[in-house]
């Protein structure tokens, strides 16, 4: 995969959220923002999702509203879907403690 010229190698992390708040999901990368490209996440209970950017959470995403074995998937989008600000980590936040599981693909850019 290339962006503005440059091949780049996607990323892959795990989620494996259960704390209410924030959860770093990426670290953040020296002069590098986070594009995540593809996801998909399932809940063990009710629970909201959003995806932020820093440690005091810009949101990226609106919320996911999920309740008891639900989830979504954001299929591969080569435009991606959000991403971070530079140099600045993708944070994970959950309105309850409750367990999330899942993965995304992801490039820095």
């Amino acid at each position: 995969m290339s962006t503005a010229g440059t091949i780049v190698t996607p990323k892959y992390a795990a989620l494996a959220l259960s704390a209410s708040g924030n959860t770093t999901v990426v670290a953040a990368v020296t002069s590098k923002k986070i594009r995540v490209l593809a996801a998909v996440f399932m809940a063990a209970g009710t629970v909201n999702l959003k995806f932020q950017t820093g440690t005091g959470g810009t949101d990226l995403t609106g919320l996911f509203y999920m309740v008891a074995n639900t989830g979504a998937s954001l299929p591969f989008n080569p435009a991606g879907w959000f991403e971070t600000g530079s140099g600045v980590l993708l944070n994970a936040n959950l309105s309850a403690a409750v367990a999330i599981g899942g993965c995304l693909t992801y490039i820095e850019v």
